[in-house]
Order: C-alpha cells, then sequence, then structure tokens
C-alpha cells in the first residue's frame, strides 16, 4: 500500500472533549427544557444528564446541586429578559413606542420569550418558599417595575400618558398581565392563538395610561 494510500484510510483522530463553558451551556438549556415541560420538583439531575447525554457525576462537576443549576437558569432569564428589554427601548425615542415593544415582548409574542417567562412564573407557584428562588425572583420583578415605570415617566413628561397615576401601578399592571398570559398559554385558549390577539391586548393595556384629561 502507498504512502498516500495508507493516509486516506488511516483512521480519523477522536474529537476532542466538550469545552467546560460549552458544556455547562449545554446542561443549562438541556435543564431549562426540563424545568420548563416537568417544574422544578419534577426534574431531577438524572433527567438533566441523561437529556444531555452524559452522566451525573458529569453535571455536577459544574453544578453543585439542582438547586444551584436552577439558580443559574432564573438568573440567566433575569439578565437575558432585561437586557432585551432595554436594547429595544434604547433604539427608540417615543415612550408610547417603547411600551409597545416591551408589552409586545412581555407577553410572549415570540416563542423562546413565552417559554422563559414560563418558567419564571411556574416558579412563583412551585417555590414561593424558597428563599434563595424567591429573592432572584423578586429582582426580576423589581427590575421590570423599574424599567417600565421608567418608560411611563417620560411619558408623562412629554404629555402622552395621564399624570394623575404612579407609573408604579402602571408597571405592575403591565407586569401582572403578562403572568396571567404566559400562566394560561399551556391551556390553548383558540383567542390567543390568533394573529391580532397580541396587537390588540397590548393596545388595551396601553389605553389605560394614554392621557385623557386633554
Amino acid at each position: 500500500m502507498s504512502a498516500p494510500q495508507r493516509r486516506r484510510t488511516a483512521p480519523s483522530k477522536p474529537s476532542g472533549r466538550m469545552r467546560k463553558a460549552d458544556r455547562k451551556r449545554q446542561l443549562l438549556e438541556h435543564a431549562k427544557e426540563l424545568f420548563l415541560t416537568h417544574g422544578w420538583q419534577n426534574t431531577t439531575t438524572k433527567m438533566i444528564a441523561e437529556s444531555a447525554g452524559v452522566s451525573e457525576p458529569v453535571l455536577y462537576r459544574h453544578f453543585d446541586t439542582k438547586h444551584a443549576l436552577f439558580l443559574e437558569v432564573l438568573g440567566e432569564i433575569r439578565a437575558a429578559t432585561v437586557n432585551r428589554w432595554q436594547s429595544e427601548a434604547a433604539k427608540l425615542a417615543d415612550p408610547l413606542a417603547k411600551l409597545h415593544a416591551i408589552c409586545d415582548m412581555y407577553l410572549g409574542s415570540t416563542r423562546e420569550q413565552a417559554r422563559e417567562f414560563r418558567i419564571m412564573h411556574r416558579t412563583l407557584v412551585e417555590c414561593a418558599d424558597d428563599v434563595d428562588i424567591n429573592a432572584l425572583l423578586r429582582s426580576f420583578y423589581m427590575d421590570s417595575e423599574t424599567l417600565l415605570a421608567e418608560v411611563i415617566r417620560e411619558g408623562q413628561q412629554s404629555g402622552v400618558f395621564r399624570r394623575n397615576l404612579d407609573p408604579r401601578v402602571g408597571a405592575w399592571e403591565l407586569i401582572r398581565t403578562a403572568l396571567g398570559h404566559t400562566l394560561t398559554l399551556p391551556l390553548g385558549i383558540p383567542l390567543h392563538q390568533e394573529a391580532d390577539y397580541i396587537p390588540q391586548a397590548v393596545e388595551c393595556l396601553l389605553q389605560c395610561l394614554l392621557k385623557t384629561d386633554v
């Protein structure tokens, strides 16, 4: 056999191990899917490891406990969500347009964001007594309040939104609506599937903020 032929038939080298950061990212993504489907209580580390195609000891190299892993999932969702809203709002000058954009994302007009919100909102029901999880969720909703109230306050100053409303109240009515919407998504309500539902829902919400004392 000639040298070129030997080179062609030589077995390829096995691929290297997944980098630590990539493995951690993989585990987080599989965990997120399982927490979404089964909830915090019913998802086990064994399920997460099997879903990612690794052993439990490999999972424990990256996360000490399921609790630690879950906190990281929630932390990522919180940071990504707030950053996404801030980035979208920064592109717009008009406060009403900003709220339209944020509400459209908050009500889950894209499936990825709807999935993330369902994890956060479902956790409110399942883990209300867990001090660490409760603190992280509270931070997320306080971040939401701060951002939404700031936009509403901008609209009040520019004369778009009515001034006799505490911006924090308006913010929390938007948050409560998003909570109800994402919690009921799994029910498959026919109206929620209609193409114009989200735009109409956002319009209905924002009408309550618009200036009426002209």
